[in-house]
């Protein structure tokens, strides 16, 4: 008589290890597809950080180049070179920029960053400033605001 070990044949069992490494492959290649959209999304969202960095940083020194100057012209020529003298008591200033946040003056702009006084108070000494962002489409990215006290110039004894 035969032993039934030995009386199976080799084929059932091949089958069966096929349909294990199909599974297998089939595992391991959903697992990549989550890890590549996983790392994929995290490039974008670093990207989006670095962006939005960016226009903080410019922001930030548009804020303290106001409060020293606390005039648009002046500002916008401190940080991008730009004839102050076109920005005569200018209320608003709508500078085109590029994705690192430079002066787009011929090149195609990325984003817009409009300094816009919004109110002035104590006889005109004490200006609010409101800084946005936005991009092509008009949607706000960024925003801040500051203040510029320009005191009244006082005569020293001596001067006339």
């Amino acid at each position: 008589m035969r032993s039934p070990i030995k009386a199976s044949s080799g084929k059932g069992r091949l089958n069966l290890f096929l349909l294990e490494m199909i599974i297998v492959l089939l595992f391991f290649s959903v697992a990549s597809a989550v890890i590549l959209k996983a790392f994929v999304s995290a490039d974008r969202l670093s990207a989006e950080n670095i962006r939005l960095e960016r226009m903080a940083f410019c922001a930030q020194s548009a804020a303290e180049a106001f409060s020293s100057t606390a005039d648009l012209g002046e500002t916008a020529e401190m940080l991008f070179g730009i004839d102050s003298e076109s920005f005569n008591n200018a209320a608003r200033i709508d500078i085109p920029l590029d994705d690192k946040c430079g002066y787009a003056y011929l090149a195609e702009s990325a984003l817009s960053m409009t300094m816009q006084i919004t109110e002035t108070d104590y006889d005109g000494r004490l200006k609010m400033l409101h800084i946005f962002f936005k991009d092509k489409d008009g949607n706000l990215l960024y925003e801040i605001n500051t203040a510029a006290y320009t005191p009244e110039r006082t005569v020293l004894y001596g001067e006339e």
